[in-house]
């Protein structure tokens, strides 16, 4: 659903249910999930009644408090973090900023700002942050590549990500999941995830999945999970895009949860067995 002005009251009942179906597959999920913590990325607005469905069926949450969509970082309720951290009380705070660090300089500070009032407000609260970072390309370094994205993403992004990495680390900030574009090789990964542990030898990293095909992020999840560091993934539209789409233009609601449901146990299944893979060739 693309929304060009604020939701009808149609619209906005048929996003909640969608978010109920999504729920409803983790939690079904859940059951057949070993050896990991399934965790509920939800905003407050559309999936706040539905943070109880998920709490209860032992599913962690996690709240952004960042506004959706905005090329630098601004925050939800004017920073009023209590408004939506207090009242639901998830295990993280998630904000996410696109963070360029051959980019606008400027622009970069006052986002390093921002994530330090941040942090300093979940100081002494149980709540841990979680740190998306993009990495956008600037137009002068997809110049050089042809304007080919996918180069970029090879040739140029993991450098640029462990230099922002190491800028925001800089100014102090210490996020304890770091949810980050999937690595195109071990040798990528394991550069970013040392720049993560070496600010903080207890932080882990969370593959994205970027709203990319289902062969992509199987190649993602199994590049990282070789990787000490990484911990896991963070992937929704690839997962729920499809059958969601099929229910909101009249589909089976269960057909819905089903799909959705397996879509997640076939990555996790992929991203334990490549992790149990690596683990068998280190001993």
């Amino acid at each position: 659903m693309q929304l060009t002005a604020p939701p009808t009251e149609e619209q906005t009942a048929q996003m909640v249910e969608a978010k109920r179906v999504v729920v409803e597959a983790l939690v079904r999920a859940t059951a057949y999930v070993v050896d990991a913590s399934p965790t509920l990325l939800i905003d407050a607005e559309y999936g706040g009644t539905l943070v109880a469905i998920a709490r209860n069926a032992g599913i962690a949450i996690a709240m952004p408090v960042e506004v959706s969509g905005q090329s630098e970082l601004s925050f939800e309720r004017d920073g009023d973090f209590g408004a939506v951290i207090g009242r639901y009380d998830p295990d993280y705070a998630k904000v996410l900023v696109r963070y360029n660090p051959a980019g606008d300089q400027a622009m970069n500070g006052r986002q390093r700002a921002r994530l330090r009032d941040l942090a300093t407000w979940l100081e002494d609260r149980p709540q841990q942050l979680m740190l998306e970072l993009l990495v956008p390309p600037e137009a002068d370094q997809l110049a050089v590549l042809d304007g080919d994205r996918h180069r970029y993403d090879r040739e140029l992004r993991a450098a640029l990500t462990v230099r922002a990495v190491e800028e925001i680390g800089a100014d102090g900030l210490r996020p304890a999941l770091w949810k980050l574009e999937g690595p195109d090789s071990t040798e990528d990964a394991q550069r970013i995830s040392a720049a993560v542990r070496a600010l903080d030898t207890e932080a882990r990293c969370l593959v994205l999945g970027r709203g990319a095909d289902t062969n992509a992020v199987r190649h993602w999840l199994t590049t990282a999970a070789q990787v000490p560091g990484f911990t896991g993934f963070a992937v929704g539209r690839t997962l729920w895009w499809e059958p969601l789409r099929a229910f909101v233009t009249g589909g089976s609601r269960e057909v819905a949860v089903e799909a959705i449901a397996w879509n997640y146990l076939d990555l996790a299944d992929i991203y334990g067995s490549a992790e149990r893979r690596a683990g068998e060739e280190v001993r």
